[in-house]
């Protein structure tokens, strides 16, 4: 009995609290008109709170029109409250470059989670079951899967539920008939025009005819080993990222690639598959070969850069892997010309800096980073700008590109603009931040003044 069935999975997943106030998507097919009912004949027992969400397609013309009403009555005659939504998801697909169904999946899931957060909602109801489960297993073998994806759908992943996952397709279709429920036929679901129909309607009733009349249970068995082993991965893949981590924040994941490369690769590819959801819960756009693409950057030279699906870079900077929501701009794309003169505060816009050339050690309300010059060889002659290709020093009796120096000292491509070049005329004298000219360093106090340079609050 399916009630039955959808309670144990409640309660042995803890898929449902008291109090919840739950979204639930309906379709008006039998397995979301199911779940909507159910969801009502236990929201007493739950204190729950439903707010049921339908999403207009406007892929079928009067028929999608027509499920939209359906739905819309369906729910007042529940007195339950809904939210409806309608996207041309064809021209969606269109315009962003993807399919059709990955379009319909976006905008159902964008509206359920809209609606979430209006109404301070809770939890997000799914009506997937057992055979869309067998469906889902079965897609993704085909296109290539590890263990994550032959554990096929969660029971709960975030705020999102599933409470008849464990259910049949035919048992839901009972549930209706029993209740006097009548529910909406999608007539595309008769045509195999697309990858999961193609399973549905033609490879499954093969495997049962042919090979295993049990094909939905096995393999919904089958994900629960699997989904066992996954847990005990990424538990085992979290560990290894704790080990591996140097920085993490909303914006990027710096890890230690000598720590990675200490782990088995089995490890370094659910590690790095962590890092991304960590940007993107959903990294159905992330394939084996990108993750082979970023091992693949670990023993390459600094500087090497990937560009993921979900506007995610990758990039190596030295010792380390960097996993960012922005693009790095290794070039030097900052043009600034600036003369300082003697106890004149000068702003560097380009650098949100103040400079200022002064013969006393001054007190800033802010960090101050500080370096001393000779005036008798300066005098009026000193100048900044932004660093430029070629550039040379002289520094401890040779001559030196600027580059070289950037290299040595493993300063980030990325972060080498921030170091201004300090000129005498038009000499190079020093590198603000990192060195300085032993020729233009004080040999007395008399002619000793302060280089400040301090960041605009």
């Amino acid at each position: 009995m399916l009630e039955k069935i959808a309670l144990n999975t409640i309660s042995k997943h803890n898929l449902i609290c008291k109090n919840d106030h739950i979204v639930v998507g309906v379709s008006g097919g039998a397995d979301s008109i199911c779940l909507l009912h159910f969801l009502h004949t236990i929201k007493n027992d739950f204190n729950l709170k439903i707010t049921a969400v339908h999403i207009n397609h406007c892929m079928r013309g009067e028929e999608s029109d027509q499920d939209n009403e359906f739905v819309v009555n369906f729910c007042n005659n529940l007195n339950i409250p809904i939210k409806v939504f309608s996207f041309d998801i064809y021209n969606k697909s269109k315009e962003e470059n993807i399919s059709i169904e990955e379009a319909g999946r976006k905008y159902r899931y964008y509206s359920f989670n809209k609606v979430l957060k209006d109404e301070n909602a809770t939890k997000i109801a799914i009506a997937h079951n057992k055979d869309d489960n067998a469906e889902t297993i079965l897609m993704r073998f085909f296109r290539g899967t590890g263990i994550k994806g032959l554990a096929g759908i969660s029971y709960k992943r975030d705020n999102i539920i599933r409470p008849i996952l464990d259910c049949l397709r035919k048992d839901i279709e009972n549930y209706c008939h029993r209740h006097s429920l009548s529910y909406r036929n999608d007539s595309t679901n008769s045509m195999d025009i697309y990858t999961r129909n193609k399973i549905r309607l033609n490879l499954i009733p093969s495997l049962k005819r042919d090979f295993n009349p049990n094909i939905i249970d096995t393999l919904a068995n089958m994900a629960k080993n699997f989904y066992d082993e996954n847990n005990f991965l990424d538990n085992l893949a979290n560990d290894a990222l704790n080990n591996c981590l140097v920085e993490k924040n909303n914006d990027k994941i710096i890890l230690n690639i000598e720590n990675i490369k200490n782990i088995d690769l089995v490890l370094q590819k659910r590690l790095l598959r962590l890092c991304l959801s960590h940007f993107n819960k959903d990294l159905y756009n992330v394939s084996f070969e990108h993750i082979n693409m970023i091992i693949d950057i670990l023993n390459k030279q600094t500087g090497k850069k990937l560009n993921l699906p979900n506007n995610l870079y990758v990039y190596k900077q030295y010792d380390n892997l960097i996993i960012s929501k922005n693009t790095i701009h290794f070039e030097n794309n900052l043009s600034y010309y600036y003369k300082i003169e003697l106890e004149k505060q000068l702003y560097i816009k380009e650098l949100n800096k103040n400079i200022l050339l002064s013969k006393n050690i001054v007190n800033i309300s802010t960090k101050v980073y500080t370096i001393s010059l000779n005036y008798d060889k300066i005098k009026n002659s000193l100048f900044i700008r932004q660093r430029n290709a070629g550039d040379k020093i002289y520094l401890n009796n040779m001559t030196k590109k600027i580059k070289n120096i950037f290299i040595d000292l493993k300063i980030p491509a990325n972060e080498r603009n921030l170091y201004p070049i300090l000129l005498c005329e038009d000499k190079i004298i020093g590198i603000l931040g990192l060195c300085l000219c032993n020729n233009y360093k004080p040999d007395n106090l008399n002619n000793t003044v302060y280089l400040h340079i301090w960041e605009e609050n």
